[in-house]
């Protein structure tokens, strides 16, 4: 591996964040993670990230809006949004907005893994 694949985690909860920082770092990513979506929007302007995991609830900051204006400022960022909400968050919505995986909490870190595998691609080789 050339360099390490960049990877933006945005969501409210600072455990969440924690939870995710060490499980990428044990996979060798680079992550930044933020509790809010307009620091998310704002380290998405001044640096390239290869790949976008975001909480999403509705009638929320965190939802389609900030998914639209992710892939607005960068528009081959990847992203993956994750719900406690299922019955409310629909995939087919948020991937016309740009989305490319729904996972519901809590989550399998097997098909996340694979998620994130595949929106790595050629980033993480």
């Amino acid at each position: 591996m050339k360099h390490k694949p960049k990877i933006l985690v945005v969501d409210k909860d600072e455990n969440i964040l924690s939870a995710f920082g060490n499980y990428l770092r044990k996979k060798n990513y680079s992550m930044t993670g933020v509790n809010n979506v307009e620091l998310g929007l704002k380290k998405i302007q001044q640096r390239s990230f290869h790949l976008l995991i975001t909480d999403v609830r509705e009638n929320s900051e965190f939802g389609k809006s900030f998914i639209s204006k992710a892939k607005e400022t960068h528009d081959s960022l990847r992203i993956i949004a994750i719900t406690s909400y299922p019955d409310k968050i629909k995939e087919p919505d948020l991937k016309s907005c740009g989305a490319d995986y729904l996972f519901v909490k809590p989550l399998e870190l097997s098909r996340l893994d694979e998620a994130i595998k595949s929106c790595l691609g050629s980033a993480s080789e």
